[in-house]
């Protein structure tokens, strides 16, 4: 697992949370979208948890350049950010779950089971504004 926040704490926080997991560990953390492509390509992780706001380089061209050199790589984006636009731009680009960051505590585990298993995970609460709008 690559963790990619430019949030020291929630990076931290979700490290210790995938790490205390039988089934999981966190490979390596990344700041911004430069060491996150870099340390894409160094660690080849599984999933990849990408914050969508970014320093430098965006969630988007992040998710954009590491998936045209590697089209399997997985991604659970997360974000504060709550515009359905933004989600289904998320989805298009190749991200496997969406979450917002105040529905980590409950849906994290989940997103990252399913993505890891190849299937995709949006939360109810998302899936459902997407059927609407």
């Amino acid at each position: 697992m690559l963790v990619i926040d430019d949030n020291t704490s929630m990076r931290e926080g979700i490290s210790a949370i995938v790490n205390a997991q039988p089934d999981m560990m966190t490979a390596g953390l990344a700041s911004d979208g430069d060491q996150a492509v870099e340390q894409f390509r160094e660690l080849r992780p599984d999933v990849v948890i990408l914050d969508w706001n970014l320093p430098r380089i965006q969630g988007e061209q992040v998710l954009v350049s590491v998936r045209s050199e590697f089209p399997a790589a997985r991604f659970v984006v997360i974000t504060a950010l709550t515009e359905d636009e933004c989600i289904r731009h998320a989805l298009r680009l190749g991200a496997q779950s969406f979450l917002h960051k105040d529905m980590l505590r409950r849906e994290l585990l989940p997103a990252i089971r399913a993505v890891h298993e190849g299937r995709q995970y949006l939360p109810a609460e998302i899936a459902n504004r997407l059927k609407e709008n």
